[in-house]
């Protein structure tokens, strides 16, 4: 489609620059503080265009990913007591008060996890990582349970992303497209597979009990 081709052509330039790296990590700090943006969603969308278009570099969208993913959480691990109040008043029935629940149900059953899982969720990622700093979780503990988060999160979501558009190289746009959908349904499995694993736990623990 020529039509899209003055935009592709700015894509490609402005992703090959080296200030595009710096500006990931930037994004991603921002999202862990307000999550208005899922930062998942511009990993796609950079794993799409290398994947069809060679640019950006992979390996550097997920450096800096993983640079900002960390920052990020740990800024708002060390401001939980301060942001705590207003997590406690926003709507139960929205985004981020579904996620509240969601956030306090599965802290009982396995922080570590917990933290891990809720980095592929935008809001839950936010509410864990104020929670846990409001009741002072032993940071060290966080530090290691978040970075392994992070990191399976940048390679997870610039990945699917890279293998989208590499289907549809051709058509570059295409490409995008289905590397943001593809991403968008790993957030969506992994909670899934969390629940199962814990439900399957919490199920053996019973049996035990007898």
């Amino acid at each position: 489609m020529e039509m899209f081709d003055p935009f592709i052509n700015f894509l490609h330039m402005f992703m090959g620059t080296p200030m595009f790296y710096p500006l990931v990590t930037v994004l991603i700090v921002a999202d862990a503080l307000a999550p208005i943006v899922p930062s998942e969603s511009v990993l796609n969308l950079s794993g799409a265009f290398a994947g069809s278009q060679g640019v950006p570099d992979v390996t550097a969208v997920i450096v800096a990913a993983i640079i900002g993913g960390i920052i990020g959480d740990n800024i708002c691990f060390a401001l939980g007591g301060r942001l705590i109040g207003y997590v406690e008043r926003l709507d139960a029935e929205s985004k981020a008060g579904q996620a509240i629940l969601w956030v306090r149900r599965n802290m009982n059953r396995g922080a570590g996890a917990t933290i891990i899982v809720a980095r592929f969720i935008p809001w839950a990622r936010w509410v864990a990582t104020i929670v846990l700093g409001s009741v002072r979780f032993n940071w060290f503990a966080f530090v290691i349970y978040d970075t392994i988060g992070v990191i399976v999160w940048a390679i997870l979501s610039v990945g699917i992303g890279y293998a989208g558009g590499a289907l549809f190289s051709d058509f570059p746009l295409l490409g995008m497209v289905v590397g943001v959908l593809l991403g968008s349904l790993v957030g969506f499995g992994v909670q899934k597979l969390q629940g199962k694993l814990f439900d399957w736990r919490d199920e053996r623990r019973g049996e035990s009990s007898l």
